[in-house]
């Protein structure tokens, strides 16, 4: 963890599978931060897997992860997923397993940071193909919030 006046280290995950229609949601998310962020936060693309996740996990003070989801949610919307809803519902994420497997595991090795946002894009389409018409237009408006809500506040620290 940074100590007062030491440099915050903010590590953003888009997760997702660029072939897989809207499991590309994250991914898509993480290339528009990655133009727009402010300087000091890294933006990177992980497939979901729990060894790689955990990689990137690891020396970061603040971790935001952005997954597709399958949900109530309508198809192109973004939510906040609690932590502890993250931890517990493997089935939330189309990457549950490992996205869920590698927090619990970052926990017991005592390596995640204290500060862990997950955001999903609901999809609606996961076979092979483009993104849907309505999570291509999510994808802005999902980013726009992740950096109101989560980089823009990172200089407070």
């Amino acid at each position: 963890m940074a100590t007062k006046g030491a440099r915050v280290l903010t590590r953003v995950i888009g997760i997702g599978a660029e072939d897989r229609g809207d499991d590309a949601a994250g991914l898509l998310v993480a290339r528009l931060l990655r133009v727009a962020s402010p300087p000091g936060v890294e933006v990177h693309e992980s497939a979901g897997d729990a060894g790689g996740l955990l990689e990137l996990v690891e020396g970061a003070d603040r971790v935001v992860l952005i997954d597709a989801a399958r949900g109530a949610g309508a198809p192109g919307t973004v939510e906040h997923v609690p932590q502890g809803a993250a931890l517990r519902s493997p089935a939330h994420s189309t990457h549950g397993l490992g996205l869920s497997e590698a927090l619990g595991v970052a926990t017991e090795l005592g390596i995640l940071p204290p500060m862990v946002r997950v955001y999903v894009v609901y999809g609606r389409a996961f076979d092979p193909g483009p993104v849907t018409p309505e999570v291509a237009a999510g994808i802005g408006a999902a980013a726009e919030l992740i950096l109101r809500d989560e980089l823009a506040s990172r200089a407070s620290l």
